[in-house]
């Protein structure tokens, strides 16, 4: 059989192609994991193999459903997610759906829908696919991609199959970005240690300079704020306030930078992710104690919280740079 492309999650992959040459395909997929752990390419592997036309093998590729899927223009595909990085899925997105799952297919036996990072549904649109997830049609298909099941109704987790991926082995990381990205072996060590076990993460960084750029500043930033006095850091706040759309990444990020924090607290050094700024780590752990760094990397957590929930963007910042020590790093 050709194999899917996705890397890792075998256990997960072996477990759907059973389901569709069984025939056995969920109504109701609840795919969760890390943002870039391989949710959407695993996702879109079974939307091709549930549409997909062929006897067996699927998907086969070749079929007319495959190139269609291939093209963007299935009649019988549809993707739904939030219209920007910290935007919510509103209600007025998923009645569509409904009207969608209403009709018969068009081109053969079964309509998809995926939806992607439905942690950032409003009740009312959570509600109102709970109405469809209840009684599906018999040829309807829901994905449903998230970061947690806790942070969804459980009404809906209950009435979905789930499948939770797991950040891989950053061997397996490295492998793959040197044979299948063409990555030099040594870049391919790093990124895969940075990315968390994040594949899509590292593959971004490989292919586009601006990922791995973009963290770095991250954390240079960060420095920066632990070295500012309270009216300077007022101001760092406005300043990322106004640029929401990257709070979730700079905020993931933060968090990376505190782990490694706390790891140098526990001595265990060996697990570091960001090694390269080592020495700025170990300033940091040396001017701040265990309690203080899980208070921080609490606030982190509550603060990618409140992000999902409408909170005043500005007000979030200002609370958590306040919450953040004083340490000057050299």
């Amino acid at each position: 059989m050709k194999p899917w492309p996705v890397v890792g999650h075998q256990w997960a992959v072996q477990g759907l192609r059973h389901a569709v040459a069984r025939d056995e395909i969920p109504h109701a997929l609840l795919i969760t994991g890390p943002a870039s752990v391989g949710k959407h390419t695993l996702a879109q592997q079974l939307v091709a193999a549930t549409l997909c036309q062929a006897d067996d093998d699927k998907p086969c590729g070749n079929c007319l459903s495959c190139r269609k899927l291939r093209s963007g223009n299935h009649p019988d595909y549809v993707v739904v997610e939030p219209e920007g990085a910290t935007a919510r899925l509103k209600i007025d997105q998923i009645r569509p759906v409904e009207r969608f799952l209403a009709l018969t297919p068009k081109e053969g036996t079964r309509k998809v829908v995926l939806i992607s990072d439905f942690e950032r549904a409003t009740i009312g649109a959570a509600n109102a696919l709970l109405k469809t997830l209840e009684e599906p049609p018999s040829y309807a298909h829901l994905i449903l991609l998230a970061t947690d099941a806790d942070l969804l109704l459980p009404t809906i987790v209950s009435r979905s199959q789930q499948i939770v991926l797991r950040p891989l082995p950053s061997r397996l990381v490295a492998e793959a970005l040197v044979s299948e990205w063409l990555v030099e072996p040594g870049l391919a060590e790093r990124l895969a240690r940075i990315s968390g076990g994040r594949m899509g993460w590292a593959v971004r960084a490989a292919t586009h300079a601006e990922t791995y750029e973009r963290m770095q500043s991250t954390l240079e930033l960060l420095v920066a704020i632990l070295g500012q006095d309270l009216p300077t850091r007022f101001e760092t706040a406005k300043a990322l306030a106004g640029e929401s759309d990257a709070l979730p990444e700079t905020l993931e990020t933060w968090l990376t930078f505190w782990r490694d924090v706390l790891l140098l607290h526990s001595q265990n050094d060996a697990a570091l992710m960001h090694i390269e700024h080592r020495r700025t780590l170990e300033a940091v752990a040396g001017a701040t104690d265990v309690d203080r760094t899980v208070q921080v990397l609490s606030a982190l957590e509550s603060a990618q919280s409140a992000l999902l929930s409408n909170a005043n963007k500005q007000l979030l910042v200002e609370g958590l740079l306040l919450d953040m020590p004083m340490v000057a790093v050299a």
